[in-house]
């Protein structure tokens, strides 16, 4: 009778609380999936307007011909790996550098909302603040003695920079935690073994916050292919030859720009290549990096 009425619980909780969320997931999250990989069978530029193209696969053969597309999938690789590098040696450094050397709790706080600030920021007023910055005539040339334009000279370096410092933040306060939650005796053990601070590093830090760094390496990657183009836009709109156009800023060129006839099979058909390869990449960085680890 028990077991009777426990079963009728949870099946009253699925149905109340599990179900309205997971069907809530599937229209929000998963159903325009499904709708873009339909739309990117057709042309026209006009939502929910199709016309049918010569064969249904026209618009991946032209993007994968197009030369814009190669050149956003470049500047997107560039962007992403130097985060990737950036972001996660020095969350590493300092969040080991924060917990390791017994600052007071004061200290502490103070550099984790420090490094958290563009967390909180709008992109709007990041972009606007470091574009500014860097512009000819700007802070940095003022700092330097020089008198360089990065936003057109060398615009993906200022795009890394933002993007990268924007990403600190959130990492480093995961880290911590993580750090923070490693047992004191591992770190006694090794003491007493005679291991220092850098054979402590290796050998006690490091593997135990292996799963959190993977995280972070495989967050970085989703999120810089899918958000590159919130920096961007804002930042120089792409550039005026487009040398810094990425994959996202590719898709809403075709599809919601003014600047050129819209084509909207064509900007989804870009969207579901943009998907698969941030699939593809994550899956495989993820593989890579938990290869020979059971745990993660």
């Amino acid at each position: 009778m028990k077991d009777k009425k426990l079963s009728k619980s949870k099946l009253f909780f699925l149905l109340t609380s599990v179900i309205p969320v997971f069907i809530l997931y599937l229209f929000i999250c998963v159903a325009p999936i499904f709708t873009a990989i339909n739309e990117s069978f057709y042309g026209g530029n006009q939502i929910g307007i199709h016309t049918p193209l010569a064969h249904f696969y026209d618009n991946y053969v032209e993007i994968f011909k197009d030369p814009l597309f190669w050149d956003s999938f470049k500047n997107d690789m560039i962007i992403s790996f130097s985060k990737e590098v950036i972001i996660i040696v020095i969350v590493v450094f300092f969040s080991i550098a924060i917990t390791r050397l017994q600052l007071r709790r004061s200290e502490s706080n103070f550099y984790r909302y420090i490094y958290y600030i563009p967390n909180v920021l709008s992109v709007i007023v990041i972009t606007q603040f470091w574009g500014t910055f860097f512009q000819s005539g700007g802070l940095f040339n003022t700092i330097f003695n020089t008198d360089i334009d990065l936003l057109t000279q060398n615009p993906l370096s200022v795009v890394i920079f933002i993007a990268s410092w924007c990403g600190i933040g959130y990492f480093m306060l995961i880290l911590i935690s993580s750090i923070n939650n490693i047992p004191k005796e591992l770190f006694e053990a090794a003491e007493i073994d005679g291991a220092g601070q850098f054979r402590q590093l290796f050998s006690v830090t490091l593997p135990q916050i292996k799963p959190q760094i993977i995280f972070m390496a495989v967050n970085i990657l989703s999120s810089s292919l899918a958000a590159n183009m919130n920096i961007i836009l804002p930042l120089n709109g792409g550039g005026a030859q487009k040398q810094s156009f990425v994959m996202g800023m590719f898709v809403y060129y075709y599809g919601k720009s003014s600047a050129t006839e819209l084509r909207l099979g064509y900007a989804n058909a870009g969207a579901v290549i943009l998907m698969c390869i941030s699939f593809a990449l994550c899956f495989t960085l993820n593989k890579l990096l938990a290869k020979g680890d059971d745990n993660v």
